[in-house]
């Protein structure tokens, strides 16, 4: 049976830029659909099904499966691409991902050996670790809704996704979830934890070693009933083994929640994920089904899809070392499956890395040969710049005494902001900010961006108290603008405000003092932030500290340099950029880099990078730590060890944060005559070098923002675009 479905008559040929060539399927929600970007690159597009668009909570769900894709990664789900909430018809894109679900895996093949289950295991596991320190949970984890890759497991559809304490999405008391898999507080109507979706996952791990579910019954009636009265699981034809399998799942399967493993707790049990130990137990009638998809995927990657795929078989060692690309080149695609290269896996596509491109669409340029840099969009002078311009997809901001917004197309300066004094963050791909108006009375919420304006409704002093014209935008995310605040009533020795203003709602929704707090000596507050893992994390000249997202709370502080040297002539660097995040440490830097845990906020590893002393601020990506210091450097995310290092001629002054990664990391050098260096991750060479005087940049760049297929490379005054598709 062919995976991809012909299109309906009645369905659209594009939605957000993304060309659909089938169908994949559809669900509760509405239905997925098999596209292609501009570039090439494979994904899938769900949208809302017409009936549920207008009905309270269904938009809100759409947001927050984008936000679950974005906290997990392409370690754990399908990557990010793009979404469109408040459309017509509203719309979420993520990579395509090629696999069977693990309930058409078992059916092909049968229960999975009890080592591919543990393997299966840990990976699950480690996503429900990621998800749940982003304060989201599942919440109808089920076999349907695992992809089994060569890669190893991979969650999707979140659906039902929900952080703890945000407001209900469905009825109280009602039950949302599948019977079989959802947890006994779930089957009473109770608001489900991040206990329930470990219920889910023991019962995930019965089906894959024995079959069937733990609660198999007549029908989902019985099922709710059994779990309601806390009868225990079905664990007869889960194997026994040495390693106690059946009963860790038993202790996951514990009606009391507080009874249950935690994800960490099962991750030290079973081991971090290998995905080469996963593969090796995959049985032969699944890697045969893996192959079957993958050249139908290939054959119906170059136009919609009118008549039924071709089918192809390909050998163990073809889907396990890689080399099924050369399968199917003539049929369009032409990728390195387990590599990443294929376009719509998570790895993103690899254009100009020396490794494979798409077959350009008719009518399309064709893709530039290996190692030959895209050619600018535009390059424009701008006025003295004092900080890195902040893009989203239908605007790029530049600000120094005005706020300027430029066209993402060409360039040009499409408005100015009359305004006293403005901060701005990007707020998921809307511009949020922070407005003074010559009075200096201060309002807040998002910015229009065909004008750079705040909406007339905009709350004022009476939502956000009299703030004084000292207060700083920390940073945000898709719901919050994060402030740095004083007010006119503070006494001068009082320390400032933690904000928290939620755009959506328009008003505070929790604000906390910051004590111990360091100024500088024009008494300005020295503190950058950052918000990931569901914590702002800050950094100032003696310490990095973690407040909760939700409610403001202090969760840990550690301090990384004494007094003497917070008050030293020369001054540190802690404090003046962002620090970094990864799923596991917040990073702070200065003359070295420091990792601190997390969860705990205690110090998990340092290093001095040594060179010109001069670093730069870490990129986290994929369990790695990139750190610019003359070269580049990779460490290892977990142990601070480094794993390779990238000389070149050219002095990297900047790495991009990866917005989305496409296999190549992009860095700001001077020196050499270059502007622009990408640098291939994998083959930890440069996949391509695009010159300064390409970009009228005399001495190269010295900031670069990634933003969806956009590279915006910039100096003090000039700012250049580079296409990235």
């Amino acid at each position: 049976m062919s995976t991809v479905l012909p299109l309906l008559p009645d369905d659209p040929e594009e939605l957000g830029g993304y060309a659909l060539i089938g169908r994949l399927g559809g669900g509760g929600m509405g239905t997925v659909f098999l596209a292609r970007s501009a570039g090439g690159r494979l994904a899938a597009v769900k949208t809302v099904r017409a009936d549920l668009r207008d009905r309270p909570g269904y938009r809100e769900r759409l947001v927050l499966e984008a936000e679950a894709a974005r906290v997990l990664g392409a370690d754990h789900t399908a990557s990010f691409l793009g979404a469109d909430p408040d459309a017509a018809l509203p719309w979420l894109a993520t990579a395509y991902l090629i696999g069977p679900s693990l309930t058409e895996a078992v059916a092909a093949g049968g229960p999975l050996s009890e080592a591919a289950v543990r393997t299966l295991g840990s990976g699950l596991a480690g996503a429900l670790a990621a998800l749940h320190r982003a304060g989201l949970v599942h919440r109808d984890l089920k076999p349907s809704n695992v992809l089994i890759t060569a890669q190893g497991p991979r969650l999707i559809d979140f659906g039902l996704a929900q952080a703890p304490g945000s407001p209900r999405l469905t009825v109280p008391g009602g039950v949302t979830g599948t019977p079989a898999y959802m947890s006994p507080e779930q089957a009473r109507g109770e608001r489900p934890g991040a206990a329930g979706d470990v219920f889910a996952l023991g019962g995930v791990l019965v089906f894959a070693s024995s079959g069937h579910g733990p609660y198999d019954t007549g029908g989902p009636a019985d099922t709710l009933q059994l779990l309601r009265a806390g009868v225990a699981p079905d664990l007869s034809d889960v194997p026994d083994d040495a390693h106690g399998l059946r009963g860790t799942l038993s202790a996951c399967l514990a009606p009391d929640p507080d009874d249950r493993p935690s994800p960490d707790r099962l991750l030290a049990s079973w081991g971090r994920f290998d995905a080469d130990a996963f593969a090796d137990e995959l049985p032969q009638t699944l890697l045969a089904d893996l192959s079957r998809r993958f050249g139908e995927i290939a054959a119906v990657g170059v136009a919609p899809l009118r008549e039924p795929a071709p089918r192809r078989t390909l050998s163990r060692r073809a889907v396990l070392t890689g080399t099924a690309a050369a399968a199917v080149t003539g049929a369009g695609i032409t990728a390195l499956w387990l590599t990443g290269s294929l376009p719509g896996t998570g790895s993103g596509a690899r254009s100009g890395s020396g490794g494979p491109t798409t077959t350009p669409r008719p009518g399309r340029s064709t893709p530039r040969p290996p190692g030959t840099p895209p050619a600018p969009l535009w390059s424009v002078v701008v006025p003295f710049t004092a900080g890195p311009a902040v893009a989203t997809d239908e605007v790029l901001v530049q600000h120094d005494d005005v706020l300027r917004g430029l066209s993402p197309a060409d360039g040009r300066v499409v408005w100015e902001a009359d305004t006293s004094r403005v901060g701005i963050a990007r707020a998921g791909n809307r511009l949020a900010g922070l407005v003074f108006d010559v009075d200096g009375n201060a309002s807040a919420g998002y910015l229009d961006p065909r004008t750079g304006r705040l909406g007339a409704d905009a709350p004022g002093p009476a939502v956000l108290g009299e703030l004084a014209y000292t207060t700083e935008v920390l940073a945000a995310d898709d719901t919050c603008l994060y402030l740095e605040a004083s007010y006119r009533s503070d006494g001068p020795g009082d320390p400032p405000w933690a904000v928290a203003y939620d755009l959506a709602a328009g008003q505070v929704r929790w604000r906390q003092r910051m004590e111990g707090a360091v100024r500088g000596r024009d008494q300005s507050l020295i503190m950058s932030a950052v918000v990931s893992g569901g914590r702002l994390i800050c950094s100032d000249p003696g310490r990095i500290f973690a407040v909760d997202v939700r409610d403001g709370r202090l969760l840990w502080s550690c301090r990384l340099r004494t007094d003497q040297q917070v008050a030293s002539p020369e001054g540190v660097a802690g404090g003046t950029y962002p620090p970094a995040a990864s799923d596991r440490h917040a990073f702070d830097f200065d003359g070295r880099v420091t990792a601190v845990d997390l969860v705990a906020g205690t110090v998990a590893w340092r290093v001095e990078p040594g060179g010109n002393g001069l670093l730069r601020e870490p990129v986290c990506l994929n369990g790695a730590v990139y750190v610019a210091d003359e070269a580049l450097h990779a460490y290892d995310d977990a142990t601070g060890k480094k794993t390779w290092t990238h000389d070149t001629d050219w002095d990297v002054r900047h790495v991009a944060v990866a917005d989305p990664f496409r296999g190549e990391l992009y860095t700001a050098v001077g020196g050499g005559g270059q502007a622009v260096v990408a640098v291939d991750t994998d083959k930890r060479r440069t996949a391509w070098a695009l010159s300064a005087g390409a970009l009228g940049m005399s001495d190269g760049a010295d900031r670069l923002v990634q933003r969806g297929n956009r590279l915006y490379a910039q100096t003090l005054d000039r700012i250049a675009a580079v296409p990235l598709d």
